[in-house]
């Protein structure tokens, strides 16, 4: 029997879909260079991982992206610590959630999961997209495998 006999859905190999672009809020700056050391052993390129110190120049980024309405600025992924000095990675969740429903966005945090289950909830996080802190390659590329860019 020939391939153009069987169904699409043989034919078709499973793909690893991965996301383009990361923007990352992590407040430790040894940190950032562990996420630029896992996201260069998963694929990315520099240029596709965008972290920084801070909440407020994480929305900043996000919007004048908005503003420019320039697609190829725009991330798939928001990494979003908890612990952040400015503001609450919580209330940074919120606001890319309210300006951007369907992005996916992962916690990164110390906290235990019973002490934020219902602050993540009212954001809209599903709990696979929480990392505790200290994480490891193998659970940061496990949560960017897992399907769900879109959320809501």
């Amino acid at each position: 029997m020939n391939d153009s006999n069987q169904s699409p859905a043989k034919n078709q190999k499973k793909k690893e879909i991965k996301p383009k672009r990361l923007l990352i809020a992590e407040p430790d700056s040894d940190i950032h260079v562990l996420y630029f050391l896992f996201t260069k052993q998963y694929g990315f390129s520099i240029s596709d991982v965008n972290v920084v110190q801070n909440g407020s120049k994480c929305l900043e980024i996000i919007h004048s992206n908005r503003e420019d309405n320039n697609e190829n600025n725009d991330y798939d992924i928001f990494i979003v610590d908890t612990h952040l000095h400015d503001i609450s990675g919580f209330e940074v969740a919120r606001k890319i959630r309210d300006r951007l429903p369907h992005k996916r966005i992962i916690l990164t945090t110390t906290y235990s999961l019973d002490n934020i289950s219902s602050m993540i909830d009212s954001i809209g996080i599903k709990n696979q997209d929480v990392l505790f802190k200290p994480f490891s390659y193998s659970e940061l590329v496990s949560i960017l495998k897992e399907p769900g860019m879109s959320y809501n």
